[in-house]
């Protein structure tokens, strides 16, 4: 790239790579399988949740498992779907909060979730969930969800509607 930006773009003729990633980045990991598993079908429908943690609006940027293929699917312009607070919950394990790309998605959503914004906005619910629920003394499974998307919503957080 260094070589290409010197020889073709103008004003970029003595630029340098000053530093690279340390190491490789993964697309895609395993997934929690939680007490809801957001789908492709969810986000393309902009589906809405009574425990929406987090509102997203980032594209179905999907790759082929063999590399060869990208598919971009944009979410209808204007709109946002919902993340339940359900996705943060694995099936059959208590005290335990997952956020990021172990989320509980199909992998088709996880083409949307991966991604910094909508991964800041999980990690932000999973923590206020921590801190509320070892507050109450009850299990995450266990903590009010309005409580939550109230503490979500004076944190700045968008949790209902579009923005």
């Amino acid at each position: 790239m260094v070589t290409f930006f010197r020889k073709y773009v103008p004003g970029f003729q003595n630029c340098y790579l000053s530093v690279t990633a340390q190491e490789v980045g993964f697309r895609e990991t395993r997934r929690i399988m939680g007490e809801y598993v957001l789908t492709k079908e969810d986000i393309l429908d902009v589906r809405q949740f009574p425990d929406n943690i987090a509102q997203c609006a980032y594209m179905l940027d999907t790759h082929s498992r063999d590399g060869t293929q990208l598919l971009y699917v944009p979410v209808p312009e204007g709109k946002s779907y919902g993340v339940p607070y359900r996705c943060l919950l694995p099936q059959r394990v208590e005290n335990l909060l997952v956020a990021g790309r172990c989320v509980s998605t199909t992998q088709d959503a996880q083409a949307s979730l991966r991604v910094m914004p909508p991964a800041f906005s999980l990690g932000q619910a999973a923590g206020t969930a921590a801190a509320l629920a070892a507050a109450a003394k009850v299990p995450p499974r266990d903590l009010s969800r309005e409580k939550l998307r109230d503490a979500l919503v004076r944190q700045g957080q968008v949790v209902d509607g579009q923005w």
